[in-house]
């Protein structure tokens, strides 16, 4: 895994930019966690297939704020001589982001949908990566770097 991308249309950016430009950052706070894993010295004598998988989604908050909770899943696989993949470790992850909105700016179900899926998932990324990979090590596992986050604006393939 060497990058990590969001896909965005160019329609989906220009509403997201409309919120980046009268929103800031006031706090990012882990909301849940949940780690499961096999042991690691019986673990890493396979290869480990990585898994990543993402989702944000916007809840209630005071007015003048945007709050949206964006939930990551990390999960590798072992791959060796069992019947089916076995899973060596998992690390589910929620982080609440909350955004402080201009008084006069109150943003609409479309641009509130483009901003949770892409500026909000890239506030989260630095979060997520040092909470897996602390996580991971924790556990017992070799060191895990994950990649870049990139937000890239393009159409989708049907």
């Amino acid at each position: 895994m060497n990058n990590f991308t969001i896909l965005q249309t160019k329609e989906e950016t220009q509403l997201a930019i409309a919120v980046h430009q009268n929103a800031q950052i006031s706090n990012v706070r882990l909301a849940r966690s949940k780690v499961t894993t096999d042991r690691p010295e019986i673990a890493i004598k396979d290869l480990v297939s990585v898994s990543m998988g993402v989702k944000a989604k916007q809840v209630d908050g005071p007015a003048g704020q945007l709050l949206v909770e964006v939930s990551f899943r990390l999960a590798g696989s072992r791959k060796g001589d069992q019947p089916k993949n076995k899973t060596a470790f998992c690390v589910e992850c929620t982080f609440e982001v909350t955004y402080l909105l201009r008084p006069e700016f109150t943003p609409t179900t479309e641009q509130t949908k483009a901003f949770k899926d892409g500026n909000a998932i890239f506030n989260c990324w630095p979060y997520c990566r040092q909470y897996v990979q602390e996580t991971i090590q924790r556990i017992g596992y070799p060191p895990l770097f994950l990649p870049f986050l990139r937000v890239q604006t393009g159409q989708r393939k049907k």
